[in-house]
């Protein structure tokens, strides 16, 4: 493509063949960042609202605070990490993709259990269908390997989360020194800036390996077609 370019270059001009390169690279490169700035989004927007629904003050049905209470926590973690990786996703490579559309299916089973935990039949509904999503990915070798990107994009968020959390502890640790657990909780502005900046790292760490494993899966898959065809 940019050898036609240049050869047109000579009749149009230079200014013309950067214009040309520059819109070439903005065509290849800008699903990343509008795809990352939307699962981020995303990843926020659902956070805050399955937060409201179970911590909020308006909300009318509140899980009791154990043993359910923890589970649920892992759930709006979990489910508000597959809305924004299923965004980032069907922006990037598009919703026809299975890795994608698995966490959309999650994201939305995710979803219907923290709003409607407290109906039997939505629960059950819900508990059974990810059973049958989970049964499906393992015994079946295509979702398998693409359930895996899921998975692994999943489990590196929650890994980047808690490491975010540890370093805001050992950080408001260093500005206010005092025995481990008793220390002085008062906020400082830094303190906000430091965990939006850890925020936006963790899930781009969890997106860089939606997209490594996705690499992945795409060298894998072509390998055992050229293997079929031999």
């Amino acid at each position: 493509m940019v050898g036609d370019l240049v050869e047109i270059e000579k009749q149009k001009g230079r200014l013309w063949f950067w214009l040309s390169v520059a819109g070439v690279a903005l065509s290849l490169f800008w699903r990343r960042p509008i795809a990352f700035t939307a699962a981020f989004y995303a990843w926020a927007w659902t956070s805050g609202r399955f937060e409201m629904a179970i911590y909020g003050i308006n909300a009318q049905h509140r899980p009791p605070e154990y043993p359910w209470m923890p589970v649920f926590n892992v759930l709006m973690l979990a489910g508000s990490t597959l809305c924004g990786l299923s965004f980032y996703a069907a922006i990037r490579y598009g919703l026809q993709e299975r890795s994608a559309q698995l966490a959309l299916a999650f994201a939305g089973l995710v979803t219907a259990v923290i709003y409607l935990w407290w109906l039997p039949a939505v629960l059950a509904a819900c508990i059974a269908a990810a059973l049958v999503i989970a049964s499906a990915s393992i015994l079946k070798s295509k979702l398998r390997k693409e359930s895996l990107v899921v998975l692994v994009a999943v489990s590196i968020n929650y890994a980047a989360l808690f490491l975010t959390m540890f370093l805001l502890r050992l950080y408001q640790h260093y500005l206010h020194p005092g025995p481990w657990g008793i220390q002085d909780y008062r906020e400082h502005p830094s303190l906000g800036w430091l965990g939006s900046c850890m925020m936006v790292l963790s899930l781009w760490a969890a997106t860089t390996a939606w997209s490594r494993m996705r690499g992945w899966l795409m060298r894998s898959q072509s390998l055992e077609s050229r293997s079929e065809m031999l």
